[in-house]
């Protein structure tokens, strides 16, 4: 989600509520004899206040995962939500601890805790700038699902291209046995160039490692074939194939963009699920002993 001026709100809302939170924190903590702690009724309730934010922002998951209920609100405006009222949490448990890391559990608690908030900026940070990185490099930007359907509709235009090739009869001068025996080499080395590198470049899944994948070496490898005995003849069929190789590592780069874009909700995802489990374990442990 971009930062724009529709978060402008949920900013002021989370700077002044964590303002408020830490100066009525301290001013309850110089009052109290022995300093609050987290087990004190101001602290608890600290806690849990944190804990129905946490909950609110785990709660974006099951959201995606339901019917657009009207009475929910919308989906944009959870997600909003689920950012600052997010980063409120992080004020209100660290106070809630009293700046303490307590015991084991509590620990692993503050580490789990710690990896979630980060991971969640990260992949906030990427949202930023992403997006419009993928639009500009990537011209022909596609569905991502579509990608792997694409891949077959550009083999067989490849494949189309080929067959085209291999109709198109020598002209002129070429038709002499002998420069038509040389046509038919050229034509036999297409062929192999294709099996071995376009028709595997083409694939759903990238082949980095092919020659292909470097922009640099692909002109090279096609300027070589223009230059075989009657290939200069097809020029527009091997230009063809050119692009298409071309428009494969305009998309191989969209996904990798892609799964820059996403990949950090592998992380945040189970880290959210973690840090649930983890603080009801904190409170039932903190309640019942």
């Amino acid at each position: 989600m971009l930062i724009d001026a529709r978060h402008k709100k949920w900013i002021v809302a989370t700077v002044v509520l964590s303002a408020a939170a830490f100066g009525f924190y301290h001013w309850m903590d110089w009052r109290t004899p022995g300093r609050l702690t987290g087990g004190t009724t101001v602290g608890l309730w600290y806690g849990i206040i944190g804990s129905l934010l946490m909950i609110y922002a785990g709660l974006l998951s099951a959201l995606r995962k339901v019917p657009a209920w009207w009475w929910l609100g919308p989906r944009s405006v959870w997600l909003r939500g689920h950012i600052w009222l997010g980063l409120l949490s992080v004020v209100f448990i660290l106070l809630h601890s009293g700046y303490r890391f307590g015991g084991t559990l509590e620990k692993i608690l503050w580490v789990v805790f710690a990896l979630t908030i980060a991971t969640g900026i990260f992949g906030l940070l990427l949202q930023q700038f992403l997006p419009r990185m993928i639009t500009s490099r990537v011209p022909c930007e596609a569905p991502y699902e579509q990608i792997p359907h694409l891949c077959k509709v550009m083999r067989r235009k490849a494949e189309e291209a080929l067959r085209n090739i291999w109709s198109t009869e020598a002209q002129g001068t070429l038709a002499s046995v002998q420069m038509s025996q040389n046509v038919l080499g050229a034509k036999m080395q297409l062929q192999e160039f294709c099996e071995k590198q376009i028709w595997p470049f083409l694939n759903e899944k990238y082949q980095r490692s092919s020659l292909l994948a470097n922009p640099v070496k692909a002109e090279t490898a096609f300027d070589r074939l223009r230059a075989l005995p009657g290939l200069n003849e097809v020029k527009e069929h091997l230009a063809e194939l050119e692009q298409l190789c071309e428009e494969r590592r305009l998309l191989a780069e969209q996904e990798r963009l892609h799964h820059w874009l996403h990949g950090w909700l592998l992380l945040h995802i189970p880290l959210s699920l973690a840090l649930l489990f983890l603080g009801l374990a904190h409170a039932f442990t903190a309640l019942y002993y």
